[in-house]
């Protein structure tokens, strides 16, 4: 469970003051990832909760921010460990358009 929390607050930190940022919360076996409209999606694995994540913001330049902040979390040596790594799984992942807008 503490792992979950730390990748929880991991993903709410770089998302916190992005327009339409989700609210991640720790589960035994995943998270709930809640989008700004109050939908909430559970996920199993770190891969699922970024894809849900991206999945929230539909503004290109939102996305372009998210991503600087991860790349800039991951690097800052304050994070080393399972933060760091946390930071680093988000890939350029594609925001499926079936989901844009849903949460």
């Amino acid at each position: 469970m503490r792992q979950h929390l730390i990748v929880a607050a991991t993903v709410n930190t770089i998302c916190t003051g992005l327009p339409g940022a989700p609210k991640v919360t720790a589960l035994a076996d995943g998270w709930m990832m809640t989008g700004p409209a109050g939908a909430s999606t559970q996920c199993q694995t770190l891969e699922e909760l970024w894809s849900a994540v991206r999945a929230c913001f539909t503004d290109a330049s939102v996305v372009d921010r998210l991503q600087r902040r991860r790349q800039a979390y991951a690097a800052d040596p304050a994070n080393a460990g399972l933060p760091a790594r946390t930071a680093e799984m988000l890939t350029d992942l594609a925001i499926p358009k079936h989901s844009q807008g849903r949460f």
